[in-house]
């Protein structure tokens, strides 16, 4: 039945960016496979009916994620709850420079990052407040001033199995956080 549904190349092209992208919220979809945003909601709630993908919400914006695990459509489904809403993190220009900083030492404070990350002062507050929500980030140790990842492995295969880390970020992180598994 699958090859049926994915039987529409717009449809197939949807699915297969999903699977390789997961975390793109619509207008990011649409722009990246040439296609209109009523096309693209269209072809990706088919998807979502028909159990091919799912979605979460983001504050104001809906992600797309594969169902499962691919050659294992039976299976768990591809990523956990957490997974998705790293990604949806890292798929944000800020959130994803502030994580890229913090990934690449053990904590940093608000003053450290904002050399880092071109935004204002108060953008970057209600972004660290957002992450720290989620669950993402956290206060350092009590004996230390700043933010952390909290987990940096999770943190640091995602990037890697979705190409979010260059070459030089994975030695980093390898070396900062040791050894993790794809």
């Amino acid at each position: 039945m699958d090859r049926e549904i994915l039987a529409v190349k717009t449809r197939k092209d949807l699915y297969d960016f999903v699977r390789k992208n997961p975390g793109f919220h619509l207008r990011e979809l649409s722009r990246a496979l040439n296609l209109s945003i009523t096309l693209a909601d269209y072809h990706l709630r088919f998807l979502e009916k028909h159990e091919l993908i799912t979605s979460a919400m983001d504050g104001e914006y809906k992600r797309f994620f594969p169902r499962s695990t691919p050659g294992q459509a039976e299976a768990r489904s591809a990523l956990t709850e957490t997974e998705k809403q790293i990604l949806a993190f890292l798929r944000q220009p800020v959130p994803l420079k502030v994580i890229d900083f913090l990934m690449e030492r053990e904590a940093a404070t608000h003053k450290e990052i904002l050399e880092q990350v071109p935004v204002s002062p108060s953008t970057l507050s209600h972004h660290l407040k957002k992450m720290q929500a989620a669950g993402i980030i956290a206060h350092a140790e009590p004996t230390e001033r700043g933010y952390r990842v909290v987990d940096p492995r999770s943190v640091a295969r995602l990037m890697t199995a979705y190409e979010l880390a260059t070459p030089d970020q994975v030695d980093t992180f390898i070396r900062v956080w040791g050894e993790f598994r794809l």
